[in-house]
């Protein structure tokens, strides 16, 4: 889900919260709107790891998350997929994701057609558009995947795919010769702005592994607003991703998990005609390790322990470039009970120790939390959680920090 989640982020740059041209970058992690507790928040409200994975796995279903936060926002995230069978090996894939958080105001449908064995090969072939809402901009994407297996126990699956960013876009500005004066926004790119991404899955009986890697070729970009007045300028951006995860299971009741992740995306912006421009480099890299240890067929124990650093490299106008560190430790430990069909709980407690430099000083800080959750799980499929969230550090005089909702179906 962590692979998805960049490359969401590539390919929907306009779903930013502060939109595709910001100077905040392209990740945008930092928001004033942001208080100490925001990322607590997040890790502790929204689907945690092993709610993501069952999610991978579905073909069609639905899931919603929405979480009350200690300043005046409601974080809302709506996952919804659907594939149709159209004939023979053909079938009709959507995808529609929703978010509204401090760092992404998102709404991307994606169709694609699917073509299994195609020309009689063990390859899966797919062509897909994704759209960006109230925003003149689509991508199309084309994909091709195999599994294999080998030996009894042992299968793998690889997936490639490449991506035309704005192809909307860069048809009716370049292709079509729509002129800079009868737009808002014009876009004219150097060159085809394109992505790739792959992936390589490896399950056996005791162990799985997954290798994510995916960039965008650096895009040139010049904007004119003939329209709106701003001064015109050009833009240049790329973004870079690696990801693998490891998972063993040592004992029949433990499974262990090492994973480590890694993302950059760099912004250049030349504005002779408005400015000095700038130059900026946002990276995040994190490594952690998870543990599940089952109790018996309804409880089981989890642990996670993560670091993550997020630095940025700034420069105004082609000075000195400034390096922004941001460091962050997350711990948490769980008690879960989680049944085939019945009732579900959770209670946990979680620890983020942040120290976010002298960029966003006000999310620097030491945190902990309970989280207590109850929810039914039925046999058809449907599934709801919901949770209130109890702060350690002022339990004496504001102990409850908030309460969140989680529902999901699957078929």
């Amino acid at each position: 889900m962590w692979a998805d989640q960049v490359w969401l982020s590539l390919l929907d740059r306009d779903g930013a919260y502060y939109g595709r041209l910001a100077e905040e970058g392209i990740f945008q992690r930092f928001n004033p709107r942001m208080d100490h507790e925001y990322e607590l928040d997040v890790r502790s409200s929204l689907f945690h790891h092993s709610e993501d994975a069952r999610w991978a796995e579905l073909p069609n279903g639905f899931r919603i998350a929405g979480t009350s936060i200690s300043n005046p926002h409601i974080l809302n995230v709506v996952d919804w997929r659907q594939e149709i069978h159209v004939s023979g090996p053909v079938d009709l894939v959507a995808r529609y994701r929703r978010e509204r958080s401090l760092t992404a105001w998102r709404d991307y449908p994606w169709v694609a057609v699917r073509w299994k064995g195609v020309l009689g090969t063990p390859w899966t072939a797919q062509v897909g558009l994704g759209v960006h809402f109230f925003k003149p901009s689509a991508d199309v994407e084309i994909a091709l995947a195999r599994s294999w297996r080998d030996g009894e126990d042992r299968s793998w699956t690889l997936e490639v795919r490449l991506a035309a960013l704005d192809a909307f876009s860069d048809a009716i500005f370049q292709g079509l010769g729509v002129r800079a004066d009868d737009v808002d926004a014009h876009y004219d790119y150097a060159g085809a702005p394109l992505a790739a991404r792959t992936t390589l899955k490896a399950a056996a009986s005791r162990w799985r592994a997954e290798l994510h890697a995916g960039s965008s070729r650096r895009s040139e970009v010049q904007v004119t607003f003939p329209a709106a007045g701003p001064a015109p300028f050009t833009q240049l951006e790329q973004v870079a991703f690696l990801g693998a995860l490891l998972q063993v299971t040592p004992l029949e009741r433990v499974t262990l998990a090492l994973y480590g992740t890694w993302a950059r995306a760099d912004t250049e912006r030349r504005a002779p005609a408005s400015g000095p421009g700038f130059t900026l480099r946002e990276e995040t890299v994190a490594v952690g390790a998870r543990a599940r240890t089952r109790l018996n067929p309804l409880w089981a124990v989890d642990t996670e322990l993560a670091r993550v650093r997020r630095p940025e490299w700034r420069s105004q106008g082609g000075g000195t470039r400034r390096e922004h560190r941001d460091r962050a430790v997350f711990a948490q430990a769980a008690l879960v009970r989680y049944p085939e069909a019945g009732w579900t709980g959770r209670l946990a407690y979680a620890l983020l120790d942040r120290d976010a430099g002298y960029l966003a000083p006000w999310l620097t800080s030491r945190n902990h939390r309970l989280i207590t959750e109850a929810g039914h799980r039925f046999r058809s499929g449907f599934e709801v959680t919901a949770g209130l969230r109890w702060d350690l550090d002022n339990f004496g005089r504001e102990p409850f920090e908030g309460g969140h909702l989680r529902l999901s179906a699957g078929w």
